[in-house]
């Protein structure tokens, strides 16, 4: 409840007796006359002197409070309406009024001032902040500010002359804006969680993939290890038992089955054929002399084998002809086969291989930094598309030792150097956290004298080793990784460096790559704007011909690297 403020201090006739004192007054009163009709006057606010009293014609004095008023209310009867007159504010209000016209504060007869200035208020607000969102009373309290301007002048003889508002929402509205606030939260919070199961589906689908591959990978090499041997339900069984070892004794049953149902049938080829040789005799069809050649024919005409006169033992194995050896190179199968370490020269003229041409490792770095998660699929398909052509090259795929390195934040190693074979396992990449280059030249230094000097010690001509460096993204380390890739490509100080060619995609920038590149020419980011999946698989096609062109060269006697862009790809240091 609002405390009363009258304005209207004292009520007083005028005295008119030759003995009558006037009384004083203070700086904040000022006093008004009336007449008996209704008139009102104020001489400046200061009481009429006795000779004018007696001879005038006002009846009564009003004392007047003209002096400076500050009170603070809170408008909670009267909430001010926000936008679409749904929800309110409440405003708690800091105003200073005084009376300007204390002739029209006796002629309306203001007894208490605080409806008349909350009423003021009100009025004035309510238009504003009807043009204004429930969530928006900062700027609806500027409004009010801005519209106040220098005060306002009531026609009731009062002046508000200063005026501070702060609006809140009523406890409807402040409900309403935490259960919006709640619900935006959640809405976000769902659509990150569905970021990360999007996420973990992704590399569900990537390792359901691999799964697949692999299994697809094993079935092929288990189809070349049996080759074109005639599989019989007896070898079909035993397979099984290997791959299911826990069906042992389903799988003993069956070959007992098996093996009983092969007794009973010979039970009766053999009671078919006695039956048809009785028939032949009874029906005097064949004579006794005939019997024995006919045997022998008719049964092999029922499948029969090792068939002999009766009586004669089979004859010896002759001793005419010397033992004949399988061609060179056939050697019988032990479960020892390995390829050598050295290949041999075949013919002179169309020369497979010699032991000078030496062999070519191959480093392959990919990028694994979560810059290139969206294409980590390409990156993948890339690696098998290019592990399955250096499989079909046959011919050339012993002159090439290969190795895969996946680096981020750390470097994995995917495919340990080696002959690409088609038992060997193909590589698989994973996105991981950031690009760091110095860990990626420092593991590369560190593999390569480890693995040519391993190579060297099985092939005593081992080419300079080509790293494929393809990079997604900016270096996360700064310039760290300068000082470990001076140190592996400087030849002076590193007796193995190697020739790097390197080639950026997606975010990787041209000066890094050209950088990188030991030569210009082996330098090349994808053309600016294109399509980044297709700009990777053009980039494993590319990689796979220049590799296999590499092991061919050394076939054919010539050491030089010869590296051409791909396509949808241009020299890095002509964009820097």
């Amino acid at each position: 409840m609002t405390t009363p403020l009258p304005l209207i201090l004292e009520v007083s006739p005028v005295a008119r007796g030759p003995f009558t004192v006037t009384r004083a007054t203070t700086p904040s009163r000022a006093v008004v006359y009336a007449t008996g009709g209704g008139e009102v006057t104020s001489f400046d606010g200061k009481p009429m002197r006795w000779s004018q009293q007696a001879l005038s014609p006002y009846r009564t004095r009003y004392d007047v409070d003209t002096g400076d008023h500050r009170r603070r209310a809170e408008l909670r009867s009267t909430p001010l309406p926000s936008r679409g007159d749904v929800h309110f504010f409440v405003a708690t209000v800091d105003v200073a009024f005084r009376v300007h016209d204390p002739c029209e504060i006796v002629r309306r007869n203001v007894t208490d001032a605080m409806p008349i200035v909350y009423g003021a208020i009100v009025d004035r607000f309510v238009p504003i902040t009807r043009s204004f969102g429930i969530e928006q009373s900062a700027q609806a309290e500027d409004a009010l500010r801005q519209h106040f301007g220098s005060g306002w002048v009531l026609p009731e003889g009062i002046t508000i002359f200063a005026l501070s508002p702060r609006l809140l929402p009523d406890e409807a509205a402040s409900r309403y804006l935490r259960e919006k606030v709640e619900a935006s939260r959640t809405v976000e919070l769902n659509r990150v969680r569905h970021d990360v199961h999007v996420q973990q589906a992704m590399h569900q689908g990537q390792l359901e993939q691999m799964q697949q591959h692999h299994r697809i990978q094993a079935a092929r090499t288990e189809l070349t290890e049996l080759g074109d041997r005639p599989l019989d339900p007896a070898e079909l069984i035993r397979l099984h038992l290997a791959r299911n070892p826990q069906d042992t004794m389903a799988a003993m049953q069956l070959l007992a089955a098996h093996e009983q149902a092969m007794l009973q049938r010979q039970d009766l080829h053999n009671q078919q054929t006695t039956e048809l040789f009785r028939f032949l005799v009874e029906k005097d069809l064949i004579l006794a002399a005939d019997v024995e050649p006919m045997l022998a024919h008719t049964m092999r005409r029922l499948g029969a084998t090792d068939v002999r006169p009766l009586g004669l033992p089979a004859a010896p194995a002759g001793w005419t002809q010397p033992p004949v050896l399988d061609p060179a190179g056939h050697a019988p199968a032990d479960g020892r086969d390995k390829p050598p370490a050295v290949i041999l020269e075949q013919d002179p003229k169309s020369r497979v291989w010699t032991p000078a041409a030496g062999v070519q490792p191959v480093y392959v770095m990919v990028d694994e930094s979560a810059d290139v998660a969206p294409w980590i699929g390409d990156l993948s398909n890339g690696l098998h598309t290019l592990h399955d052509a250096l499989v079909q090259a046959a011919d050339v795929s012993p002159a090439i030792r290969l190795a895969v390195l996946g680096f981020a934040d750390e470097v994995a190693s995917r495919l340990r150097m080696d002959v690409v074979t088609a038992g060997s396992q193909s590589p698989w990449l994973t996105p991981r956290g950031p690009a760091n280059y110095a860990n990626a030249f420092e593991t590369l230094l560190d593999s390569i004298g480890h693995d040519i000097e391993t190579l060297k010690a099985q092939q005593p001509n081992v080419r300079r080793p080509i790293v494929f460096f393809l990079s997604g993204s900016a270096p996360r380390d700064g310039e760290s990784w300068t000082s470990p890739y001076r140190r592996l490509v400087d030849r002076a100080s590193h007796r193995y460096a190697p020739n790097v060619v390197a080639c950026g995609i997606g975010a990787a920038p041209p000066a890094l790559i050209a950088t990188i590149a030991t030569e210009p020419a082996f330098g090349f980011v994808m053309v600016p704007d294109s399509d980044v999946h297709a700009a990777i698989a053009q980039y494993w096609r590319a990689l796979a011909v220049s590799v296999i062109d590499s092991g061919r060269a050394l076939i054919d006697g010539s050491g030089e690297l010869t590296i051409s862009p791909p396509v949808g790809f241009r020299i890095a240091s002509e964009l820097v």
